[in-house]
């Protein structure tokens, strides 16, 4: 999977929970539902599924931009 199979909101929503691992990010992410509106929620919903399905190394190899950034952030950006 590259980043071009995340939409341009679920590669926003992934930069702002992003952590060193999938399984923090993931975490961080579940985590926040619960505070989400119905849309946000199932975008949310969405990137952890696609998320979910990425090893390890592929997610470490990923690097998550948001829409307003143009420096980007890599897996280990926000900590």
């Amino acid at each position: 999977m590259s980043i071009m199979d995340f939409t341009v909101e679920e590669t926003n929503l992934a930069a702002i929970y992003i952590a060193d691992t999938l399984t923090v990010t993931l975490a961080r992410i579940a985590a926040a539902l619960l505070y989400m509106d119905t849309d946000m929620r199932a975008i949310a919903e969405s990137a952890s599924r696609k998320l979910a399905a990425l090893t390890e190394p592929e997610f470490t190899a990923l690097s998550f931009t948001s829409d307003d950034d143009t420096e980007g952030f890599s897996h280990a950006a926000i900590i």
